[in-house]
């Protein structure tokens, strides 16, 4: 579809990558893909930058005019990123040419209409933004039409065992290395961190290790404050765990350690077996028995 679309989450989940997602499967595919990182442009050339600027319009200004990023769009999709850091000023004007599809340059009178689409992107809480007066309700409206959340990396485990090899494949061809084995030490410690970069701290921490790695990654190859983090966390884990099992049957912790672990995974069962350090094939036979399904 042409509808607006807002995309929340934190930094480092994959925003730009979902946005240039829609817009390769969209009608617009063929059409220019325009990036505008709000956070970037300086307050005094954001108008310029946006909506371009004719000749004289201001002392430095290049001769002929330049093409605003809007103009630059035409027929394709801009991507507004960091929508959260435009200033208010400036999102009137934004919220003007989202209205009319029309722009008028710095230092001109015409108004020249222009195609394009919108996907926003912000790792801020809009809705807490526009409370605070810090975000234009009325533009809040216009962006937010199709609204995507993207959940950070911790709270999608399972999707570690997938990235990790995929960014030490991506590391090695970058890098123009074989493509080294992935010691099990390894996945686990990635399974145990927290990753608050998110997916780009991931990728930058295997590009790490396969450019200091010799045929195989080893735990030796991350960064130490990953293996402190992780390792912490691991304790802190047991620890909780030790403490909330009361002295009991065998059999009925267990069952509550099985239990737990299957709540824990979202019934991901292949991720409950790792955390409880047995494989698939034990794990269903242990579900059978205690009838956990």
């Amino acid at each position: 579809s042409d509808s607006n679309v807002c995309i929340e989450g934190e930094s480092g989940t994959g925003k730009e990558l979902i946005a240039q997602a829609i817009h390769n499967f969209s009608p617009r595919a063929k059409g220019p893909f325009v990036v505008i990182d709000c956070s970037a442009i300086p307050r005094d050339l954001v108008e310029s930058e946006l909506f371009g600027y004719v000749d004289g319009a201001f002392t430095g200004a290049r001769k002929g005019g330049r093409l605003g990023k809007f103009e630059m769009s035409n027929g394709g999709t801009v991507f507004l990123d960091e929508i959260g850091e435009m200033p208010l000023e400036m999102q009137a004007k934004l919220l003007r040419v989202i209205q009319n599809r029309t722009i008028t340059r710095v230092g001109g009178h015409e108004t020249i209409p222009v195609d394009f689409r919108i996907i926003a992107a912000t790792n801020r809480n809009l809705e807490e933004e526009v409370r605070l007066g810090q975000f234009r309700l009325d533009l809040y409206y216009r962006l937010n039409v199709i609204h995507l959340m993207m959940p950070p990396l911790r709270e999608r485990p399972e999707d570690v065992e997938y990235l990790v090899p995929y960014f030490i494949r991506k590391a090695a061809s970058r890098l123009e290395k074989p493509v080294p084995e992935l010691s099990k030490e390894v996945l686990d410690i990635c399974l145990a961190y927290s990753w608050p970069g998110n997916i780009r701290e991931l990728e930058n921490v295997m590009e790490r290790a396969v450019f200091l790695c010799e045929g195989r990654v080893e735990p030796r190859h991350l960064p130490k404050n990953l293996l402190e983090l992780s390792c912490h966390g691991a304790r802190c884990r047991l620890e909780r765990s030790l403490t909330s099992i009361s002295v009991q049957p065998l059999q009925d912790a267990e069952f509550y350690l099985i239990q737990n672990a299957l709540q824990e995974s979202n019934g991901n069962k292949k991720l409950a077996a790792q955390k409880l350090g047995i494989s698939r094939s034990t794990l269903y036979e242990k579900m059978k028995r205690y009838a956990l399904s």
